[in-house]
């Protein structure tokens, strides 16, 4: 492959140092050298044994070991391994994998995302089977994020050794190597996520809190007395259904309804608790009519499946529909972890660009609960309920049901501009005219 290299890359893939690390943020590259580096030790010593390792063995399979394989064009089978022809052996084991290595002598190793690793335990385990004799020298290479004083942080720009080489970059670093649309998001983040900005992006090691805040007080008071003439043309109406999945939970029902072309309006929310599930399908069905629902979706990740099934089979109601929370792989989507956190950056701008309105002062202090964190990767990732539970925080279902309605929009949009679409264009037929009034 041919590769050109920014400074710092430069400096960690020539390293003869025993102990190099580069610390670098989001998108310079840290995976792609590291990989490199042991790709050509290896090609350069016959019969070599490296090892490659991360904490966990999820982000071992889905990450590392994926781009190994996309990089250099090869398989790596189920054993873990794979060989180059002139005998040489790269292994990949994650964390707890460690411990049975005991008895292997290794040339070369690797250590992704070091910052994942809470001590240097694992790599002081590694070090020790550093004693190979394929090469004239044995290296141990740590790639990371910024992680505030952690070990990483101790070990090579504290107060390092002789061996230990420390390079540091920033994401801007690489931004010629990065695309526009990425980097323009990198800048905008130092006001979106101070935090995240600072210690993934700056490559801070400056103490960060560990997660941003979606919404703040000033912005949803803005949405909130925001004033709008609607338009009577526009009402079409959409719910979203949170259902309790613990006994102190509630479960919360909010509806928008579209008021402009590009306006919204929260024109209903409510919650109830200690019901059973029978009751609560009930309630949907029931609300849905009330209040002229056109379009309806339910948390089906949980204890949704079963009214939101029973609705659909039973009731045989093709205005329902079921959302899941499932992660997104970052092929298809490369800023937002998941449906949820890609929601709460939908409602995001609309509050921003002021095409909604929220009312609802309960809903309002729910949503400025909202947190969310950054994947290694560089993608947003909303803190999930149980972990607000666990800090103490009271479940945001109101602010849930909120979002998932939100995720309605475009489907609503969709069909506009379709209807808008043939009209523009003359294919609608004479009966279309009567229906596009309103005349039946």
């Amino acid at each position: 492959m041919e590769i050109k290299f920014i400074p710092q890359q430069e400096e960690y893939f020539q390293s003869a140092k025993r102990f190099p690390c580069v610390v670098g943020g989001v998108g310079t590259g840290k995976t792609m050298i590291m990989l490199l580096k042991i790709w050509r030790y290896c090609e350069m010593f016959p019969r070599s044994r490296a090892l490659i390792t991360r904490n966990e063995y999820t982000d071992l399979h889905d990450s590392t070991i994926k781009d190994f394989e996309n990089y250099f064009n090869v398989k790596v089978g189920i054993s873990k391994e794979h060989e180059l022809p002139n005998g040489s052996v790269i292994m990949f084991r994650h964390g707890n994998e460690l411990n049975t290595l005991k008895n292997i002598t290794l040339d070369i190793a690797g250590i992704e995302q070091g910052e994942e690793f809470a001590d240097e335990t694992q790599f002081n385990m590694i070090r020790d089977r550093l004693r190979g004799k394929a090469g004239p020298y044995q290296q141990l290479c740590v790639i990371a994020n910024a992680n505030g004083h952690n070990w990483i942080w101790k070990l090579w720009f504290n107060q390092p050794g002789q061996e230990f080489h420390g390079i540091k970059a920033t994401s801007f670093d690489n931004a010629h190597n990065l695309p526009p649309e990425f980097v323009a998001d990198l800048r905008r983040m130092e006001q979106d996520a101070p935090h995240h900005y600072a210690q993934y992006v700056m490559n801070s090691f400056e103490e960060m809190e560990a997660d941003d805040y979606v919404f703040n007080f000033a912005e949803l008071l803005t949405a909130k007395n925001r004033e709008w003439e609607d338009r009577p043309e526009y009402d079409v109406r959409v719910m979203g259904f949170d259902i309790a999945r613990y006994g102190n939970d509630k479960c919360a029902a909010v509806g928008i309804q579209q008021v402009g072309a590009l306006m919204w309006r929260v024109f209903h929310v409510e919650q109830w608790e200690h019901k059973d599930l029978n009751y609560t399908t009930g309630r949907i069905l029931a609300l849905a009519a009330e209040k002229n629902s056109n379009e309806n979706i339910i948390d089906e990740d949980g204890m949704g499946g079963g009214p939101l099934d029973f609705i659909q089979k039973g009731r045989k109601r093709n205005d329902f529909q079921g959302f899941r929370n499932k992660a997104y792989s970052f092929g298809r989507n490369s800023f937002y972890g998941n449906p949820r956190t890609e929601a709460s950056f939908m409602l995001k701008k609309l509050v921003s660009d002021g095409h909604i309105i929220i009312p609802n002062e309960d809903l309002m202090n729910e949503l400025m609960t909202l947190r969310y964190k950054f994947a290694n990767d560089g993608r947003r990732i909303l803190v999930s309920k149980d972990e607000m539970r666990r800090d103490g925080i009271k479940s945001p279902n109101m602010a849930d049901a909120l979002l998932m309605a939100v995720t309605l929009m475009d489907k609503v949009q969709r069909v506009q501009d379709y209807v808008y679409n043939r009209r523009d264009m003359g294919y609608y037929k004479e009966a279309d005219l009567f229906k596009i009034a309103g005349i039946k």
